[in-house]
């Protein structure tokens, strides 16, 4: 057993966005650890408020191309200014740890082929903290997942699950493990993310969308 193992959060975001499709659509995902909420503003949108770690926002339509990105706290403090490249498709910008404080990520929301009968599922690693690690799915396995990295898609069949993760340094030690529930006609997203500044300190994300 890890000798740091609290908290083992699974949070389920069901329909984030009810859209199936909004041009140059932008989300914010809050994956860093150890800060207060943030205000985000892309490029001149105020996209979330008050927006703490592990929550995510729904999509808002932005203008196409370099959009800057700002991250501020609640006493106006600016932690962060970036430039972003939003496509004409749908996007998801993670705010992230990073050995400068801060940083953020986007990560495209592309569409993924369902049926009445399949799901499909992918894993981000946002997890700073902890370096690679090994997602285990009833007969999926997305190993050596690196922080920063975005799985392709896997098509599987809708049902119950369980998922357990793992540092991939320590394979045999299951940090989390937590029952998942994939819908068909759905995609998902699990979002691997800290919940304190320690290796094993791992939490999970999962988020359904649709797309048509």
């Amino acid at each position: 057993m890890n000798d740091v193992l609290l908290p083992q959060v699974n949070n389920n975001c069901r329909f984030c966005s009810f859209n199936q499709w909004m041009p140059a659509g932008v989300r914010v995902l809050n994956a860093a650890v150890n800060y207060n909420p943030f205000s985000v503003n892309i490029g001149g949108t105020n996209v979330a408020a008050n927006l703490d770690q592990g929550n995510i926002t729904r999509y808002a339509q932005v203008n196409q191309g370099y959009q800057t990105v700002t991250l501020t706290g609640s006493n106006g403090y600016i932690y962060l200014q970036k430039q972003v490249y939003i496509g004409d498709g749908m996007t998801t910008i993670a705010i992230i740890n990073a050995a400068s404080g801060l940083d953020v990520m986007p990560i495209s929301d592309t569409a993924c082929a369902t049926n009445n009968f399949s799901t499909c599922i992918r894993v981000a690693n946002l997890a700073y903290y902890s370096g690679p690690v090994n997602v285990n799915m009833g007969n999926l396995i997305f190993s050596s997942v690196v922080f920063q990295n975005v799985t392709s898609f896997s098509r599987v069949d809708a049902g119950n699950y369980t998922v357990r993760v793992s540092r991939s340094q320590r394979p045999g030690n299951t940090l989390v493990s937590v029952p998942v529930n994939l819908n068909a006609n759905r995609i998902y997203t699990l979002y691997i993310m800290n919940w304190n500044a320690s290796a094993d300190a791992i939490q999970t994300f999962l988020v359904e969308d649709r797309r048509s």
